[in-house]
């Protein structure tokens, strides 16, 4: 499996749900400095990114001042971002062109940790994949947490929630603005994407006859580079917080981490900070 020359990440903060019932009234401009178990989320996703192989440059991409003044372990350096998250995605491959690839990771994910990451970066290598996107079966999340509730979209075999992970090969990647943009508006009603497909592809999706694979296959085509889905074993990884019950499980999921005796092999628990590429993998 080749590995990156240098990977590039950019966590993507947004604004989107800044009013919504998670931060009224508590004066943040950007739910990924909500505090979960006393810790903004945006720092839970810099330690992940900090304890992987790979040791990324770690770029945030924000408008919020608290953003850019946030002091913590990690450094890493502020992009503008935009009013939507796929326009912030292509703004930061614009602004960093000589990037090999870039890693895209939601600021309001404070259960990532290295082993998901890692699994996802190594998964989209082995593949040579251009562009990859995680998701997570809801047969996964449903295993370990019933009480969760994502947004899935149906297809043959299951139904997947987004794994909040995109890799993009910054060399290869084309990608269709418009396209893309309406994928993300419509990322709570994934239906409402179908009506952008060849009829006939709709209808098969529609009626469950093609898997995730086969859709990445035919979404290959519309971006003209090899697109793929990495289905993540990890029920977390789609578990990102935007509303009050998220939150609650998302500290109960904490709590327990923190409750684990530590050892070496823990992702999960505070990165390490290594120092130069490791030779695994």
């Amino acid at each position: 499996m080749k590995r990156p020359n240098k990977l590039t990440a950019v966590i993507l903060t947004g604004s989107r749900d800044s009013h919504g019932p998670l931060t009224q009234g508590m004066g943040i401009q950007s739910k990924a400095m909500l505090p979960v178990l006393g810790k903004p989320m945006v720092s839970y996703v810099l330690d992940a990114l900090a304890a992987t192989k790979y040791l990324p440059d770690i770029y945030v991409s924000t408008a919020d001042p608290d953003v850019v003044s946030l002091n913590g372990p990690v450094p890493f350096t502020c992009l503008p971002s935009e009013d939507q998250a796929v326009r912030s995605l292509l703004g930061a491959m614009n602004r960093l062109p000589d990037a090999e690839w870039v890693l895209f990771v939601s600021g309001d994910h404070p259960l990532l940790t290295a082993e998901m990451i890692e699994h996802f970066v190594d998964e989209t290598l082995a593949r040579d994949l251009t562009f990859s996107v995680a998701a997570v079966r809801r047969s996964v999340v449903n295993e370990s947490y019933p009480q969760s509730r994502r947004t899935y979209f149906p297809v043959k075999g299951d139904a997947y929630s987004g794994g909040n992970l995109f890799l993009v090969n910054r060399q290869k990647f084309h990608g269709q603005a418009t396209f893309m943009e309406t994928i993300d508006r419509n990322r709570k009603k994934p239906w409402k994407n179908l009506a952008m497909l060849n009829p006939f592809v709709a209808l098969w999706i529609l009626l469950r006859q093609m898997d995730i694979h086969g859709v990445a296959r035919y979404a290959s085509k519309v971006f003209g580079c090899e697109t793929g889905v990495v289905d993540m074993p990890f029920a977390e990884c789609c578990m990102d917080v935007d509303k009050p019950s998220d939150k609650e499980i998302a500290e109960m999921i904490l709590r327990r981490r923190q409750e684990r005796p530590v050892t070496e092999a823990d992702s999960s628990q505070p990165p390490l900070y290594r120092q130069g590429i490791s030779d695994a993998g």
